[in-house]
């Protein structure tokens, strides 16, 4: 008799360990067209090549190297989201995380692997841009028009101001050496699809 309680008691231990810890999936949020068009919609291998402003022989080559899903369940509700990584020739290395939150917000961070460096962020509350996200119907560029464009800058020590415009990525970034000192302007002159 104590065998058998021991066995059923192992087995209800055992039966309720292999049960699900998440809750069911009963909805899901997907990140939009438009969002996808600003920071996910692009081809593994594409290049991005800029010329600095401020020293017309000094260019970077940013690579997409690798587009990474992944879902999150929160409460039964499965929110997509990516993080895309580029590698920079001379600027440094990084990644955009685009999220989906569950009163139709996008979440967007760009940040290097430097640890401290910091964030630009980018927030869309059901299409609306947060008030320190600049958009602009067109916009001009050191004689470059590029259009929907969104603008963020921030205390990311490599790229501190981002511009992005809605289907060719970043059309430009600048770094700072110290208040008020610019030391790089990228300005985007070619993409490069794989």
């Amino acid at each position: 008799m104590k065998h058998t309680v021991s066995i059923l008691l192992l087995v209800i231990i055992a039966t309720s360990s292999c049960t699900d810890k998440e809750p069911k999936i009963t909805s899901t949020l997907d990140i939009s067209p438009e969002m996808k068009a600003y920071f996910v919609d692009y081809e593994i291998g594409a290049k991005w090549i800029y010329q600095d402003t401020l020293n017309e022989n000094n260019y970077d080559t940013i690579e997409l190297t690798q587009i990474e899903p992944y879902d999150t369940n929160k409460k039964g509700v499965l929110e997509k989201g990516y993080i895309l990584h580029y590698k920079a020739k001379k600027t440094k290395d990084f990644k955009v995380s685009v999220n989906r939150g569950q009163q139709v917000n996008f979440y967007i961070n760009i940040y290097t692997n430097v640890t401290g460096s910091g964030a630009v962020f980018f927030e869309n509350y059901n299409g609306t841009w947060n008030t320190k996200t600049n958009y602009y119907d067109s916009i001009e560029i050191i004689r470059t028009r590029y259009y929907q464009v969104i603008n963020s800058k921030s205390s990311n020590s490599y790229q501190q101001d981002i511009s992005i415009s809605k289907n060719l990525g970043i059309v430009s970034f600048w770094k700072t050496r110290g208040p008020g000192v610019l030391e790089n302007y990228y300005k985007l002159v070619k993409i490069m699809k794989p």
